[in-house]
């Protein structure tokens, strides 16, 4: 019985922990701060870390404005850890998702816990858009307004810029 209720709780754990993709990575971070674990399933550092990280997605796995997240960069997420020019395994990123951050501090529970509620504040975005002042809100509103075929155009010219 004790096995089962063990066993329970392992499996009731992992099912709150997102492990994100290209896939999902736009839909699951939408609207929020994030902090994502990058890491290979072989790397020692990356499961000593493990239990502590498991522990923190299912603290926050709730959260509407605050997203803790593994990156597995030998599977499915290998394309996001080329992307943001993963190094080393594991490697902390926080903050907006289209601009992280390097996170450098203590990698203990409680310390994460501790950077988790001080610095993954919500932010400006359409979903938070009472969050933003009034230039930005205004910029979002013009997005959200314009025409479908002109915001893929505008997009186009965005990548372009970026692949160029």
């Amino acid at each position: 019985m004790k096995f089962s209720l063990s066993l329970f709780s392992l499996f009731a754990m992992s099912a709150s922990a997102i492990e994100l993709s290209p896939a999902n990575y736009d839909a699951e971070t939408a609207g929020k701060s994030v902090f994502i674990k990058f890491f290979a399933p072989w790397c020692g550092h990356c499961k000593k870390l493990k239990p502590d990280w498991d522990k923190l997605m299912d603290e926050f796995s709730g959260s509407a404005t605050q997203l803790v997240a593994d990156v597995d960069c030998t599977a499915d997420g290998k394309s996001l850890c080329d992307e943001i020019s993963v190094q080393g395994y594991p490697t902390l990123k926080y903050g907006d998702p289209t601009a992280l951050q390097d996170y450098q501090g203590e990698r203990d529970f409680d310390s994460l816990k501790k950077f988790v509620e001080e610095n993954l504040k919500p932010m400006c975005s359409p979903s938070n858009i009472d969050l933003c002042d009034d230039d930005k809100k205004a910029e979002i509103e013009e997005f959200l307004n314009m025409p479908l075929d002109e915001l893929n155009g505008k997009i186009a010219v965005e990548e372009k810029k970026i692949k160029d």
